[in-house]
């Protein structure tokens, strides 16, 4: 009940702001990313870090802001990407991060922006276009996931959900 609450609230919100014709709308989407997120195993590790999601709804672009913490020197990243998939499920990459992700150790933080052309479509997940990603991140049916050398099914993840303002 409540995933099917969440996700029409999510749809709610994605039609009203593609309606909108005067001005760009931005949904800002936000996680925190832990070992103690990932699925189907919990990952014991010091890494952690968050991530800063802005949706421009009418340009169909997602600018992120990713900041990891605490990457061990002994297992680099190798990847990072967005999945669908609800809160301790697992699920397809939809979106991936640039490949500049690859190595990075310590502490580090990287801004980019995602498209339409960074989209693998997983039809069997009802993700066909970008309009279809950008509705599930709103929906709360999304999370990013940072892998390592040590853990290739991730290291660190955290599901996405609209950001709060004071």
């Amino acid at each position: 009940m409540r995933t099917i609450f969440g996700s029409c609230v999510g749809v709610a919100a994605f039609s009203l702001l593609l309606s909108a014709p005067v001005s760009a709308q931005v949904v800002t989407l936000k996680g925190t990313l832990s070992g103690g997120e990932e699925t189907p195993a919990v990952v014991v590790t010091g890494a952690v870090g968050t991530v800063e999601a802005s949706v421009d709804t009418e340009a169909r672009e997602i600018s992120v802001t990713l900041r990891v913490f605490n990457i061990p020197a002994t297992s680099p990243t190798t990847a990072g990407h967005f999945h669908v998939g609800p809160k301790g499920g697992g699920g397809p990459v939809v979106l991936n991060f640039p490949s500049s992700i690859a190595g990075r150790t310590g502490d580090f933080t990287m801004t980019f922006r995602l498209g339409a052309s960074s989209l693998v479509p997983r039809a069997a997940q009802g993700i066909n276009t970008i309009d279809d990603m950008i509705q599930a991140m709103v929906a709360g049916n999304a999370y990013a996931n940072v892998h390592t050398s040590a853990n290739p099914g991730g290291e660190i993840r955290g599901q996405l959900s609209l950001a709060t303002t004071p």
